[in-house]
């Protein structure tokens, strides 16, 4: 059945391969010109649909140019809201307008950058040339060509390297893995955190080949932080963990190690909650358990105060911590 399917979809995968690889050819050939900023662009993307922990990356970079004191902006699709058009943050925004992610960045760097969401990231770039912002962020922007960027940032999953994966739909990559040539850097994310110098040699040999001279590879892992309050007084023992994030495996294997899972919810990557999802998941609960979710998740929970505030909700924040002390950081400096 498996080699049916394959049969199938590889056809459909060659289309995909060669509509993507047409449209590179026109910017690599200067057919179509990438647009060019004042502002200093940092791409954070990768090949793959779905996650390879672009989110705790970009809060990397903005805490980061926090500490250098960069004038700085966080440039969003806002994948799965409701709204289209550009929109500069808000205290009134949520979820729903502007998406989960950005969300999230606004809640955290808000006093320091402006966030914004945009369908069309030049937009974007024109507001922050405008405004005269230094250095914009933006988020999942590797395969945008339609402007120039100053660095790009390759992420990759160390559980799904770009390099064993194929074109969509016979595999997760958005574009040819030929195309990882044009990063600036490359970062294997979610590595283990116990990743040997051996293991870690043979993600750099079966890499290199696809990538230009002297690229520098960095390995990094999620670190799961004290969980912190949406609602309640106290953390149980016994969770029922909920995630609409990509690839939640990661978490509930660490839910598991902490805590009596009791039970495990699992919705599709940028998921919005209805009610009646709500309502069924307090069914679940008791005064012994909690709920346990992921950060991307507490942005959209914390907006039913009305069924969950007499619950324990927590969440578990996270950062990305690199591996065999080789930081980002001294990359960024030379930007």
């Amino acid at each position: 059945m498996y080699q049916i399917t394959k049969i199938f979809l590889f056809p459909i995968s060659l289309i995909f391969g060669f509509i993507t690889s047409l449209r590179n050819f026109l910017y690599d050939f200067e057919i179509i010109k990438s647009k060019k900023y004042r502002t200093k662009i940092i791409s954070v993307g990768n090949l793959i649909m779905g996650g390879s922990g672009k989110t705790p990356m970009v809060e990397y970079i903005s805490k980061y140019f926090i500490r250098k004191n960069k004038n700085f902006s966080i440039i969003s699709r806002g994948y799965g809201r409701k709204t289209k058009g550009l929109f500069v943050i808000g205290s009134k925004d949520n979820y729903t307008t502007v998406g989960d992610e950005p969300i999230q960045f606004f809640n955290k760097f808000s006093k320091y950058c402006k966030v914004i969401v945009t369908e069309n990231r030049n937009l974007g770039l024109l507001l922050n040339d405008k405004n005269e912002i230094d250095y914009a962020i933006l988020d999942d922007a590797f395969q945008n060509r339609s402007f120039e960027s100053n660095y790009r940032i390759l992420l990759s999953s160390s559980q799904k390297p770009f390099y064993s994966d194929h074109i969509f739909p016979l595999g997760k990559l958005r574009e040819s893995k030929s195309n990882a040539i044009r990063a600036d850097i490359l970062i294997f994310t979610k590595c283990p955190e116990n990743l040997t110098k051996q293991q870690s040699n043979d993600f750099v040999y079966k890499s290199r080949k696809f990538l230009g001279r002297n690229v520098p590879i960095l390995f990094s892992c999620i670190d799961y932080k004290k969980p912190i309050k949406i609602f309640g007084n106290k953390l149980s023992k016994n969770v029922v963990a909920i995630s609409s994030i990509a690839y939640p495996n990661d978490f509930f294997e660490y839910v598991e190690k902490k805590f009596k899972l009791i039970d495990r919810i699992q919705y599709p990557d940028h998921y919005i909650y209805k009610k009646i999802d709500l309502e069924n998941l307090i069914k679940k609960l008791d005064q012994n358990i909690s709920i346990l979710t992921t950060e991307k998740d507490a942005v959209k929970l914390c907006e039913y105060e009305d069924i969950l505030s007499s619950y324990d909700v927590y969440y578990v924040p996270i950062k990305t911590k690199f591996l065999f002390k080789k930081e980002l950081s001294p990359y960024l400096n030379k930007i």
